[in-house]
């Protein structure tokens, strides 16, 4: 039995190795698909390609050009990269980052067939993605908020832990079931213009499967390098917001960009005398410990922020080192009541005093809220 697998896994990986030899042999300007499409979109480049007005515009100008005679293919290049470069004004980053997209694609255009290529990334993989794009959900908040709010309903304060990950795992999934729905309707739209193309001989089977894998390949990278984590950043903003009105804390917004970014929170509330406290809900500390240990006193006071609750579900990362760092800048750490962390430093002052159950997260931020004033909330 085990010298009959060892014999299959040989059969597949000569097959392999034979299948990767023919592609390297029989390259074609159509291995340039992919490349095409990555490098309109590179940030590194300028990203020209996520503008689909401007994408079709080039594409009208590359139909021009490829119908003048062959002896003016080469000086009639230029016009391509003229019209990349016209609209940024020389010396700025954005015109030398087309500058550098202009110099990685010249050489790879020396015939009239790369030409062709580039218009056909164009109108195919560019295009099409910018427009399948637009219909991937940017927020799962309705997909999870009614679930969780029953799940409020009935497990209260003690269900703060499994309502993030909860919301995190259904958001995260029906999300990308939906990604699924449209990554496969355009692979089907594609695949049916490279099949009339094959029927009239005007590509190979190779030319095929290259733009086809260029297409998911490249549809699968802007989501994850885009898409997706703006969602997964707004997604835990909105699990904050849902959570402080579910329990009658109403009286929030979403925290300015600035408030955001130095302080780690996504919504504040403004308490009765004139101060604010930061709220946030996460999965991890990650790197909001050293936001805080670079915080003062002044800049606290002079953003009127009296405390920040931050509102964690995994420990993994946290260390005594990190909770100090957060407790010195007004913070005050709420992790699961049956971790670890905390039963191991319950009876620390030095640590006790930054780290709280987290079920007393409402109660504690309805005294701060009653009150208006951070001595309702345990130092």
């Amino acid at each position: 039995m085990q010298q009959k697998l060892f014999s299959g896994r040989a059969v597949l990986e000569e097959r392999a190795a034979y299948e990767v030899h023919q592609i390297e042999e029989a390259q074609t300007s159509y291995e340039n698909v992919y490349w095409f499409a990555r490098a309109l979109i590179d940030s590194e480049h300028g990203s020209p390609g996520s503008d689909t007005t401007r994408m079709l515009q080039l594409s009208q100008i590359i139909a021009t050009v490829l119908s003048l005679p062959e002896s003016k293919f080469r000086s009639s290049k230029k016009v391509i990269w003229s019209f990349l470069q016209r609209p940024h004004r020389l010396g700025t980053q954005i015109a030398s980052k087309i500058q550098k997209l202009i110099e990685y694609l010249d050489p790879l255009i020396s015939t009239r067939k790369d030409l062709e290529v580039l218009k056909f990334t164009i109108d195919h993989i560019i295009v099409p993605t910018n427009t399948l794009l637009r219909q991937v959900p940017t927020s799962d908040r309705e997909v999870a908020e009614q679930l969780i709010r029953e799940y409020l309903t009935e497990e209260g304060e003690s269900g703060l832990k499994d309502v993030i990950l909860m919301w995190d795992r259904i958001g995260q999934r029906r999300c990308m079931e939906t990604e699924r729905v449209i990554v496969v309707a355009g692979f089907r739209i594609l695949r049916a213009t490279l099949d009339d193309l094959l029927r009239e001989g005007k590509l190979t089977r190779l030319d095929a499967d290259q733009t086809l894998t260029a297409f998911v390949q490249e549809f699968e990278r802007r989501l994850v390098r885009g898409v997706r984590p703006r969602r997964a950043g707004h997604s835990l903003e909105d699990v904050t917001g849902v959570i402080l009105d579910h329990f009658g804390i109403t009286d929030f917004t979403d925290a300015p960009e600035h408030i955001k970014t130095v302080f780690e929170v996504d919504k504040v509330i403004p308490l009765a005398d004139g101060w604010r406290i930061g709220v946030s809900c996460k999965r991890t500390l990650r790197e909001r410990w050293k936001q805080a240990a670079s915080l003062d006193e002044r800049r606290l006071d002079d953003e009127k922020i009296r405390r920040t609750l931050h509102v964690i579900t995994y420990t993994s990362d946290l260390t005594v080192p990190k909770v100090e760092a957060i407790g010195e800048s007004r913070g005050v750490v709420y992790i699961p009541d049956d971790d670890q962390f905390l039963r191991n430093h319950r009876d620390d002052p030095d640590v006790s005093a930054y780290v709280r159950p987290m079920t007393a997260f409402i109660s504690d931020l309805r005294d701060a809220i009653r009150l208006g004033k951070a001595t309702a909330i345990p130092r």
